[in-house]
């Protein structure tokens, strides 16, 4: 676990994430352990949530999320649930290309993406994809879909932060290199990507909502090995047009 923060409200906003994403049940100590926060604090912050109704009292002396908390999410994911409104499209991708299909979510607060849902392919020889892990955004077609539409402010401070690759351990492209990698990919609207040392390869296309601001990406990865040049453009195709749809029904629910 990182570094607690700093100041009442950014701990209120940490400890409520780290019980979305926690057990059902849980006790002080052990809530203190994973958040590294003072017994003392995480006392008062809770007392704070159970008050508002976004915590509860579970049995003896657990806490339990609260059904407040359940209704805040259940309200937002109506809008629009980009992972379940993503699944058919993920199944149809799979169903077309025979290839593990992703759908990926943006998070502008640590420009980091995480990978929402995943449809694999049956072929045994795959590139392994794990829901739920996250990823920086300068490597790979996933991450260079959604990099490539991101304000000038924002690409900065991500190629600023990142210096080698996660499978490779090479350096970044050189900036004017990466510049002309994201311009192709603004004017072709998908990102592609192949490594034959590592036997991967992808085709992935962002996904907006409104203002146009990123949401996220669709696409497919496959080992390298059966990638085939001939066929790219036509991948392509059937991964804009899923973005496309994804991208309209996310500008419905929140306009």
């Amino acid at each position: 676990m990182s570094d607690s923060p700093r100041g009442s409200a950014l701990r209120l906003i940490f400890l409520l994430k780290t019980i979305a994403s926690g057990p059902h049940h849980f006790l002080l100590a052990e809530l203190a352990e994973s958040t590294k926060l003072p017994k003392s604090t995480l006392h008062r912050l809770l007392q704070n949530l159970v008050q508002t109704g976004l915590v509860e009292r579970g049995r003896g002396q657990s806490y339990r999320p609260g059904r407040e908390l359940y209704l805040l999410a259940s309200q937002l994911v109506s809008r629009f649930d980009l992972a379940r409104s993503a699944q058919p499209f993920l199944h149809a991708l799979v169903e077309k290309w025979q290839e593990t299909a992703v759908v990926c979510a943006y998070s502008p607060a640590d420009h980091l993406a995480t990978i929402l849902r995943t449809v694999q392919t049956d072929h045994p020889l795959r590139f392994a994809v794990e829901q739920g892990s996250r990823f920086e955004l300068a490597w790979g077609a996933l991450g260079r879909s959604m990099l490539a539409f991101l304000s000038s402010g924002e690409v900065e401070a991500i190629l600023r932060e990142v210096k080698t690759g996660p499978l490779s351990g090479k350096p970044r492209p050189r900036r004017e290199e990466m510049q002309d990698i994201l311009e192709e990919i603004r004017r072709d609207g998908y990102a592609r990507y192949f490594d034959g040392g590592f036997d991967i390869a992808g085709v992935a296309a962002p996904i907006f909502g409104a203002d146009d601001e990123v949401l996220g990406c669709i696409g497919m990865t496959m080992p390298s090995s059966r990638f085939q040049p001939d066929l790219e453009d036509e991948q392509a195709r059937s991964v804009r047009e899923a973005a496309r749809k994804l991208s309209e029904m996310a500008r419905i629910c929140y306009s």
